[in-house]
């Protein structure tokens, strides 16, 4: 595509110009900008848009099947890069996979309300509807079937999947899917109409005069770098509080257009999805809110301040703060979770196990319901990764604490992928019976028509009903278990 850059900041991606010269596609493209945590700085570029395809024979005689990444990192940050997502694992199976970047943060999820600017939000989702839309027209010159294609991704990635599911605009582009770790029933999936855009303006330079029109002139000329560092800071007390995580991301779009990604709420969209027809692999990891720990050792009277739970207490319900009523299911959420004791830095196991609950587990088991509640419901197969390792937990050792135990979130990818965290597991050790496992599982699902069953397993059964504990496949240090899933509520 075209860099979008100047004028075409925040505009949807425009086909890229003709050339004459062969284009040497040898070297991989950078991210998108972004803070990098790890790095303590900006880094990346506006000119991001790139693709990786790998694959073991331009010449194979019959086409292999597709596996296309979406990356994660909550919308703000993340690359396809094989520094985090090497294809070294997979590609050792006879698929080809993909990858790609995408715009993130407000540089790709900036949305106005005035239909006149055409920009009502959603350049990062449509920006991953080109990639597919580019996969099915030109990955069989790669070896690759572009019509047996499997969609699969992780966190905002996850959720990323899932969106392209439920949306008219991806309909019939890929075959199925793997959703990991995200949803659109995430209470964070959509971001709520709270000015950002014009919140951003201002903090660069926007007098509040002139309108939206205005505002935009602003962001259009800024630079990159002031756009990501003010995006890092916009949220207010109020909304950090509320556990809002994000200021730039997916959001219902006040107008449709033709190229509309999301026109209603999720929850509407789930019901008569598309997707509810074709086959999914749908899970997560066994202790998702762990990742929630360095924020509360950075700060840790977030323990001491919870004010009996009722920040906690869900946006959806759509309870006013402060009231009877959302202090009383607020405190309902603190004796679920906490018993008649008290929630501190030391007893801080219920709270991230909430977390686990409210950001990650509510929003799986709602998506599984609407799919088997759904007119034509296809097959839902669950898994939940629970590997807990000294050193390839890689998201829990760097980012939370090497010395608490459990599986982060994000800490299955190093099972998936070479990163730079990781050389490979040695064979003789779980860590690379898990990784064989995930690959090996991930895999056979992509090539054997949506069935994850062949030469690991052949026990693995999909949902079948939306009562009574649903049956999953627990991947853990000894192996693989068929269990009921332990985290829903009997």
């Amino acid at each position: 595509v075209q860099p979008p850059v100047g004028e075409l900041r925040f505009k949807d991606a425009q086909p890229p110009k003709p050339w004459t010269e062969p284009l040497d596609c040898t070297v991989q493209g950078p991210g998108g900008y972004q803070y990098s945590k790890l790095l303590n700085k900006i880094i990346g570029s506006e000119d991001s848009l790139h693709m990786n395809v790998f694959t073991k024979n331009l010449d194979s005689k019959q086409l292999l099947p597709v596996m296309l990444y979406i990356h994660g990192g909550a919308f703000m940050r993340g690359s396809s890069g094989v520094e985090m997502y090497g294809p070294d694992y997979l590609i050792q199976k006879d698929v080809v996979f993909v990858s790609f970047n995408y715009r993130i943060g407000a540089l790709g999820f900036i949305s106005f309300d005035s239909p006149e600017l055409g920009l009502p939000g959603n350049a990062g989702l449509k920006d991953q509807n080109l990639a597919l839309r580019w996969v099915v027209d030109n990955v069989a010159n790669f070896g690759g079937d572009s019509k047996n294609i499997t969609l699969f991704g992780e966190s905002a990635g996850g959720c990323s999947v899932h969106y392209h599911m439920v949306s008219d605009l991806s309909r019939g582009l890929f075959q199925r899917a793997i959703v990991m770790s995200g949803c659109v029933l995430n209470n964070w999936s959509v971001v709520p109409r709270r000015k950002f855009s014009e919140r951003l303006a201002k903090a660069l330079g926007w007098n509040g005069q002139g309108g939206e029109r205005a505002a935009l002139e602003v962001l259009v000329k800024a630079d990159p770098e002031s756009i990501v560092r003010e995006q890092e800071v916009l949220l207010n007390e109020n909304e950090i509080e509320n556990r809002i995580l994000f200021s730039f991301g997916p959001v219902i779009e006040p107008y449709i257009t033709k190229n509309c990604m999301i026109p209603k709420d999720p929850v509407e969209m789930c019901r008569e999805a598309w997707s509810n027809e074709i086959d999914i692999l749908i899970g997560g990891n066994s202790e998702e809110g762990l990742f929630c720990l360095n924020g509360i050792k950075e700060n840790p009277s977030i323990m001491s301040n919870l004010k009996d739970f009722e920040y906690l207490v869900p946006l959806e319900l759509d309870l006013v703060r402060t009231s009877q009523r959302c202090k009383q299911v607020g405190k309902q959420m603190k004796k679920f979770y906490y018993g008649e004791t008290e929630p501190s830095f030391e007893n801080r196991e219920g709270y991230l196990t909430l977390m686990t609950d409210k950001l990650f587990l509510h929003g799986l088991h709602r998506t599984i319901l609407s799919r088997l509640n759904s007119k034509k419901p296809s097959k839902t197969f669950l898994y939940r990764f629970s590997v807990d390792s000294d050193t390839y937990n890689h998201y829990r050792i760097v980012f939370c604490d090497k010395n608490v135990r459990g599986t982060a979130h994000a800490d299955d990818l190093s099972y998936i992928f070479k990163n730079v965290f990781n050389d490979p597991p040695a064979k003789d050790t779980f860590e690379h019976r898990a990784m064989m496992n995930m690959v090996g599982l991930f895999s056979t699902f992509a090539s054997n028509n949506g069935n994850p069953n062949g030469e690991l397993t052949n026990e693995w059964e999909s949902i079948a009903t939306p009562t009574g504990p649903f049956k999953c496949l627990n991947i853990n240090n000894d192996g693989l278990q068929f269990i009921e899933y332990p985290e829903q509520e009997p």
